[in-house]
């Protein structure tokens, strides 16, 4: 029988996963310990971060290959950068707003899609687990995912040979991964702010005993870390139209192998240039055309993106709200998903909730952890029994998800 389990974090622009071997004499039901970006561990069984081609984040791009197969990781990013015509770069959205995309002259069902980028999470994960399937599957989703979005991600699981997995919203997974790596004694409520590269999500646990109970769970699923980029991309491209707009519009209309490489290859510059502001005031970016890099500074890359990065702080405040606590009654409140790092986003929710948050040791790994991890069990209510406390019969936790899209400001439409 199969001693292992996978958890999947299928994300906007990469995807990462974490498996969880059962040692040879741990206890049933006893806590794995958790390793983390930072490499801790525990004893028994532990859940880790799976490498593929030697990094925890696997692109989630897609692109269809010269003899018609769907290419995933370096392979697909290499081609999508001479043939972009031929590449999906952002499958999980695609997935959400249609049924099928055209890769080239080919209509590409987007459930396909998905599925081969987990298919190739799942081989690379068997190849560490001795070949053998999982016992378990865990995908995590947007807490605001509608059931038919998770119909289609559980069918594109099945294609990928996954079979009935489980479903868990992703910042129960961030909370649980916390509550699991957090120093002992540490008690409260966990409020989660997780901002993926398409997404926004929050959640917020209440501590019950020893355990964690998810109390309210919203998101946004049309703005993310690639949102940020687009902001950046905007400064950029004002900057160029005003000093010269001809060097600008040869770039953006040169239908070349070269033109999209040099297309590419500037979208992988914005995305660093953003990385870089989290630590450095300012960057600079070449754009071919132009004698000489332009300088944008961190002040005026703030300024562009706290709207809607205040809108999603706006939906944490009303997640606690929603869930009858106060800021001041949080025992924590946690950043993960790539894009956390963004230098306002800690400002932000400093000044409205009048709390400090703290990011993950590992943002993107840190929902495919807390995914196997399993929080300290809360003890059951008066007159149940531990079988029957806070579970339903077929051993799922029920995570209610709180939809308030009507109270959300508006957001950056960048498609």
């Amino acid at each position: 029988m199969s001693d292992w389990s996978l958890a999947i974090d299928f994300g906007t622009c990469f995807t990462t996963a974490a498996v969880r071997v059962e040692q040879p004499g741990s206890e049933s039901g006893a806590r794995p310990g958790v390793e983390s970006g930072a490499g801790s561990g525990g004893a028994g069984s532990g859940a880790a971060a799976v490498e593929i081609e030697n990094s925890r984040y696997l692109p989630s791009l897609v692109c269809l290959g010269d003899d018609g197969r769907l290419l995933t990781g370096r392979a697909a990013v290499q081609l999508a950068s001479q043939r972009p015509e031929r590449a999906e770069h952002h499958p999980k959205r695609a997935l959400l707003r249609q049924s099928a995309v055209l890769l080239d002259d080919r209509e590409v069902d987007t459930v396909d899609l998905v599925a081969v980028v987990l298919a190739r999470v799942a081989a690379e994960a068997r190849v560490r687990c001795g070949g053998t399937a999982p016992a378990r599957t865990v995908l995590t989703h947007p807490a605001d995912w509608s059931q038919a979005d998770l119909d289609r991600l559980v069918e594109a699981a099945g294609r990928a040979g996954l079979d009935a997995p489980e479903l868990l919203p992703e910042p129960v997974a961030a909370a649980r991964f916390h509550a699991a790596t957090a120093q002992a004694g540490e008690a409260g409520p966990i409020a989660v702010y997780d901002l993926g590269g398409g997404t926004v999500d929050t959640a917020v646990l209440r501590r019950e005993g020893d355990g964690y109970r998810a109390v309210a769970v919203a998101g946004n699923p049309d703005f993310g870390g690639r949102d940020l980029d687009q902001a950046l991309f905007e400064l950029l491209r004002d900057r160029a139209l005003d000093l010269d707009p001809e060097p600008w519009q040869r770039l953006r209309s040169d239908r070349t192998s070269a033109g999209a490489h040099q297309r590419s290859q500037l979208a992988r510059e914005l995305t660093l240039a953003k990385e870089s502001l989290s630590s450095t005031g300012t960057v600079y970016l070449a754009v071919p055309g132009y004698p000489d890099p332009f300088v944008v500074q961190g002040g005026e890359y703030r300024a562009a993106v706290t709207p809607a990065l205040t809108a999603s702080v706006v939906l944490l405040e009303r997640t606690v709200a929603r869930a009858g606590l106060t800021p001041a009654e949080l025992g924590a409140v946690v950043l993960c998903g790539a894009a956390s790092r963004t230098p306002p986003v800690a400002d932000l929710i400093a000044a409205r909730l009048g709390r400090i948050p703290e990011p993950a040791a590992d943002p993107k790994a840190a929902v495919a952890l807390g995914a196997l991890t399993d929080p300290p069990a809360a003890p059951p209510p008066d007159g149940a029994t531990a079988g029957e406390a806070g579970s339903d019969p077929a051993g799922q936790d029920r995570w209610t998800v709180a939809h308030y899209p009507d109270e959300v400001d508006p957001w950056f439409d960048y498609d």
